[in-house]
């Protein structure tokens, strides 16, 4: 996962960038994001952190985000698959031009085809973990 940073209104740094595939927190987020955030600035190595919490990411077997249509005035926008953070803002826009009216950035989106991941309801996330830490470890090596 890649990390992301913005500085706030009030001059805040809001760093992000850790997942949990298999649904539970198996880290103390304050501490971990404390040593990737002392590996990009090093001077805030110290800098007390007011806020942290964890959430779960969303990722589509293609990686490509899933666009679509229940009903013809009701949409959907999910699977960023780890770039969210990159991907939400253009998204909306894409959904609310879609919804004045001109569909057709939207649409190219929701042409990508989707399937499950394998596994159905109890081997889904057993596979997706175990996945996930088999491209993680090919990345280290």
């Amino acid at each position: 996962m890649l990390d992301y940073f913005r500085r706030t209104a009030d001059h805040r740094l809001l760093f992000g960038g850790r997942v949990s595939y298999s649904g539970v927190d198996p880290f103390d987020s304050a501490r971990v994001l404390r040593a990737r955030i002392a590996r990009v600035f090093p001077w805030l190595r110290d800098t007390r952190i007011e806020y942290a919490w964890g959430g779960y990411v969303d990722i589509t077997p293609n990686r490509a985000p899933h666009f679509g249509r229940l009903a013809p005035n009701a949409y959907f926008l999910q699977g960023f698959s780890g770039h969210g953070m990159v991907l939400a803002g253009i998204a909306g826009k894409l959904v609310a031009e879609a919804i004045a009216g001109s569909a057709e950035r939207f649409d190219v989106f929701q042409k990508i085809p989707h399937r499950d991941f394998p596994g159905g309801t109890y081997f889904r996330r057993p596979a997706l973990v175990l996945a996930m830490l088999w491209f993680r470890l090919k990345d280290l090596l």
